[in-house]
């Protein structure tokens, strides 16, 4: 069916000034004179057969009709650009991956570090904002979200990671507080933590351990709370990516009480996973873990 339809040209032209109120700011969006900005819009008026703008010294302003359309094509080019965007995306060899700099260097990094030599024509892109409040699984192919593990599989949540956790600090302050095996001795003890829903302490400390008397110390990156713990200044939930630490003794585990029921998700969209090199990323984060 062919459409009657004015020149994209004249539409583009139309949009731009519109969206600017300015055929100047227009020409200079385009890169194209302020002179074939008015010969468009005059020739999308022509054709529609009224007034979409109306002009003022150095300034215009839509008319009724304008604002109507422009509403219009506001919409229909935002769409047009998400289209070419989602189709660009699932035909790339790109993969982005949602991750906080903590997992991916000491889990994720190593873990493809072969996939990336195998798989050269590959481009992983990072990005880490994966734990912040406005996070869109829908805007990266993969992410690897801190959460609870209970078994939860669906089309989202692909594969989780269960990791306990337990309290670490330095030797240094360990060796600071009264030689006993009672929790007590650490009710003098910063806590070092990050604002996360369940507070984490508390589900750790339980009945056994009244954390209400123990300073906090917010500290979101969690590379910075592990050093912030080995220079000495307060205690930390540790998991099993601390292990390093943990042997190389620049911290010590001080209780046998665990916190379980939390890890690693990842997770991806079936949109996303319908890009071969997401597949095959996938398929060889599952395989190695």
């Amino acid at each position: 069916m062919k459409h009657a339809l004015p020149n994209l040209e004249s539409f583009k032209a139309f949009e731009s000034a519109a969206r600017n109120l300015s055929f100047v700011k227009a020409a200079n969006e385009l890169c194209i004179s302020k002179g074939a900005i008015s010969y468009q819009i005059n020739k999308l008026e022509s054709e529609l057969g009224t007034a979409l703008f109306r002009r003022a010294v150095r300034q215009v302003f839509l008319t009724e009709a304008g604002q109507k359309l422009s509403q219009t094509t506001t919409k229909l080019f935002n769409d047009l650009e998400y289209s070419l965007e989602k189709i660009n995306h699932e035909a790339s060899d790109s993969v982005s991956i949602a991750v906080t700099t903590y997992v991916a260097s000491r889990w994720l990094s190593p873990l493809i570090t072969d996939f990336c030599e195998q798989h050269a024509d590959i481009s992983l892109q990072f990005q880490h904002t994966v734990n912040s409040s406005a996070f869109d699984i829908h805007g990266v192919d993969i992410a690897i979200r801190w959460g609870k593990c209970d078994g939860r599989i669906d089309d989202t949540r692909l594969l989780e990671i269960p990791m306990s956790m337990y309290p670490v600090l330095s030797p240094a302050l360990l060796s600071q507080l009264p030689a006993n095996e009672s929790l007590d001795r650490f009710q003098e003890i910063t806590l070092l933590s990050e604002e996360r829903t369940p507070d984490l302490w508390r589900v750790w400390a339980d009945k056994h351990f009244d954390i209400e008397k123990n300073n906090r110390r917010l500290i979101p990156d969690a590379n910075v709370r592990v050093q912030a713990a080995i220079d000495g200044q307060g205690m930390i939930l540790a998991d099993d990516l601390m292990q390093s630490e943990i042997r190389n003794r620049v911290l010590t585990v001080v209780s046998e009480q665990q916190l379980t029921g939390f890890g690693y998700v990842v997770m991806s969209t079936a949109g996303a996973r319908k890009k071969p090199a997401v597949k095959k990323l996938l398929e060889w984060i599952i395989s190695g873990t």
